[in-house]
């Protein structure tokens, strides 16, 4: 079986259009697709679409954005039915969406203070189609700044440590995992390699019902201490490339390019039999 659990689209920062990534999937002989895009659910109902014109399995799922120790901590929620259209929930995406783009704006203001960067909001607005993430943002200075490189924009400009930075309002680990669950959600603890002030033990004292062991980042090491503690804690196991559609992206893998152990992602698969 080939399958991808962990992707995004242009609703948040992917750069791939749903009927593109599908259309990706197809072509790369995928199974299953998860799609997992930054606090949204907006690409799922067309996904939901193609996925029965094309008879690749969709598995609707979200990138939840929450907090522990002031760092981000992200919470991959996956829809065992169709909650994800649930008014509620959309509102409360909506919510988010609106404070993200007046995140940007403030950022903007404070790249042209410190760095004098001077990017147009409304240029990178209408540009993109999703949620405003800092990916939009350092797109925008590779295209008007020429010299500076992704890895140099993220580690100079709009890191945590730079004054250009600007703070996400999350939720606490906790909430964000009580909110999926009340959607129906199963709800896994993504990609550990990234956290630097939370270690893998302490996140996992939270009510996960998984783990993504196998990420594309990871070193043997730490796949098989995931490994190791997902069977400690009776914990489903997935995989993810976190596939963004980059043109020569060292953050993420390509769609389906995770070499996994398939049982050990039999009990999470059977969840949406």
């Amino acid at each position: 079986m080939r399958l991808e659990l962990h992707c995004h689209t242009t609703a948040s920062d992917g750069r791939l259009t749903p009927d593109e990534l599908m259309a990706l999937a197809v072509k790369e002989g995928l199974d299953t697709l998860a799609v997992t895009d930054h606090d949204t659910t907006a690409a799922l109902p067309r996904l939901a679409e193609l996925s029965m014109e094309s008879g690749v399995k969709l598995i609707p799922g979200i990138e939840l954005t929450t907090s522990r120790n002031e760092e981000s901590i992200h919470v991959l929620g996956y829809f065992t039915d169709e909650s994800y259209k649930n008014t509620e929930l959309c509102e409360f995406l909506q919510d988010k969406y609106t404070h993200r783009n007046d995140r940007v704006k403030k950022m903007l203001k404070l790249l042209k203070q410190h760095f004098e960067i001077d990017l147009d909001y409304d240029e990178i607005r209408n540009n993109s189609t999703g949620v405003l993430t800092r990916v939009h943002v350092a797109k925008e200075i590779t295209k008007l700044y020429k010299q500076y490189t992704l890895d140099y924009i993220f580690d100079n400009f709009i890191s945590k440590d730079s004054p250009a930075y600007v703070e996400n309002q999350y939720l606490p680990v906790e909430e964000g995992i009580k909110l999926l669950k009340g959607y129906g959600c199963v709800v896994v603890l993504a990609h550990p390699v990234i956290y630097k002030k939370n270690t893998l033990e302490d996140l996992l004292e939270y009510d996960f019902d998984g783990l993504e062991c196998y990420y594309f980042l990871n070193n043997e090491e730490l796949t098989n201490k995931s490994l190791l503690l997902a069977r400690q804690k009776n914990l489903l196991v997935t995989a993810g490339s976190d596939y963004h559609g980059i043109k020569g992206d060292r953050k993420h893998g390509y769609l389906a390019s995770i070499e996994y152990d398939p049982e050990h992602l039999v009990p999470f698969l059977s969840r949406f039999m």
